[in-house]
């Protein structure tokens, strides 16, 4: 079934060169239902190409994996080697841990009282030193093992680590930061530049929405009148979501290309705020690059 699959984005900018694999880096971004992946190409820090599917066809591990695998085919990827390899679960099962009171040998404990693990799944802990926690996430074991037998470097992390990680590195001090996808969202409070609230919410409707995110806000002491708000993930400014938030919140806007990295001209055609974790992600590893 998978191979039937299109992608509702595909984007290669003319510096595409599968021969330069070796001088990519490769970021893939899995949730169930849908997959997307990026590459940056190193010898000019521009990301080359992003290519994304959404298909209830993309049900379990196998379905994603054969999907990226024929994806990579396609353009002649599959049977290349990468500079770098980062795997990210897009998911609801995550929790931010202080490390004051962090411990690896309960990491499972702390995910399963906020959550009913589905069986097959491992739990990862990660540091998020921008906030001084641990993010506890849990990723599909058959879809890791089978990524980690094809590149055994890869790097595993969760997209919500990744997005606070970005939000924390933004100049601004004093803001809401939203990361939308089709049914939920992730929410970051963050205050006088400090992370002063993380959460996810499902969604049906444009009402669900509004009412969740002004909620948090009320009940930190925060104000559409005077708090920005800043969107990114898979939603438009011309939405009925936008257009109902826009009702409460005075100062709304769309996370912007920050020029940290280069991207195609090709790319510049998709919206930012769509392939913003991948940018991000990308960004992430360049910083610490450099400074180690």
């Amino acid at each position: 079934m998978a191979a039937s699959l299109n992608p509702y984005i595909s984007t290669f900018g003319e510096e595409f060169d599968a021969e330069k694999s070796s001088h990519y880096r490769l970021t893939i971004q899995f949730a169930l239902g849908g997959l997307s992946y990026a590459l940056l190409d190193t010898t000019t820090q521009t990301l080359v190409a992003l290519e994304c599917y959404q298909s209830d066809l993309l049900s379990d591990s196998g379905d994603l994996f054969r999907t990226l695998e024929r994806a990579l085919e396609a353009k002649g990827l599959n049977d290349k080697g990468f500079e770098a390899v980062t795997c990210l679960a897009d998911n609801r099962l995550c929790t931010l841990v202080p490390n004051a009171v962090f411990d690896d040998d309960e990491k499972n404990k702390y995910l399963e009282f906020a959550f009913q693990i589905p069986e097959g799944y491992t739990i990862i802990a990660e540091p998020v030193k921008a906030a001084s926690c641990h993010n506890v996430t849990a990723w599909p074991k058959a879809l890791q093992d089978k990524l980690a037998a094809k590149w055994p470097n890869a790097l595993f992390t969760h997209t919500s680590s990744v997005f606070i990680d970005s939000v924390m590195r933004s100049e601004t001090a004093n803001g809401v930061f939203l990361l939308v996808r089709n049914r939920d969202f992730d929410m970051v409070i963050k205050k006088e530049g400090k992370l002063l609230f993380f959460n996810n919410f499902k969604f049906n409707t444009k009402d669900d929405f509004a009412y969740f995110m002004l909620f948090a806000m009320e009940q930190y002491g925060l104000s559409g009148h005077d708090t920005p708000v800043c969107f990114s993930g898979l939603i438009r400014p011309a939405s009925e979501i936008i257009d109902l938030c826009g009702r409460y919140v005075k100062d709304l806007s769309f996370d912007e290309y920050h020029r940290e990295l280069s991207v195609s001209k090709a790319l510049k055609e998709v919206p930012f705020q769509y392939y913003y974790i991948h940018y991000q992600t990308f960004t992430k590893q360049t910083i610490e690059q450099r400074v180690s």
